[in-house]
């Protein structure tokens, strides 16, 4: 029995970190600002198709098994070296995702106006991770179309 409760006390305190840790997104399905070209290649394959490349700067990926979004869009540096944008776009018949699954709502601007919602939250750079914004957007009050993350310099 008090394995049973300790075991349940762990569980719920994992869920509670990676509930707290979720709450502000770094990354668009393991893709990242500040990524170098070679890794967001790797993940980008296995993640969808490429459709389109658009003069060597930014990327379309059509996905072909998230139940949540359908492309990202995935822009590179000057270099052509490293991820320096991301957009993600919804699903219209997938699994919603809310405004509070990629951003945190409390410490995010609201800068929309009616049946047009945006949320902008700036991140500080810590360590080697670069600063970024993330920006969610959409029609609906609790579930985004489009969020984005962008790094800034």
């Amino acid at each position: 029995m008090l394995k049973n409760f300790t075991f349940l006390m762990i569980l719920f305190a994992f869920c509670s970190v990676q509930f707290v840790v979720a709450k502000t997104a770094s990354d668009v399905l393991g893709i990242r600002v500040g990524m170098s070209k070679k890794d967001a290649d790797a993940r980008l394959q296995n993640l969808g198709k490429l459709e389109k490349d658009e003069r060597k700067q930014q990327q379309v990926w059509a996905l072909t098994n998230d139940p949540r979004y359908s492309y990202l869009i995935v822009a590179f540096n000057k270099e052509f070296t490293e991820v320096r944008f991301i957009t993600a776009k919804a699903k219209e018949n997938g699994r919603k995702v809310r405004y509070s699954d990629v951003i945190d709502l409390k410490k995010a601007k609201q800068v929309g106006a009616v049946n047009n919602y945006k949320y902008v939250q700036e991140v500080p750079a810590r360590g080697k991770n670069p600063g970024y914004v993330i920006t969610a957007r959409g029609q609906d009050s609790n579930y985004l179309t489009y969020f984005s993350i962008e790094k800034i310099d």
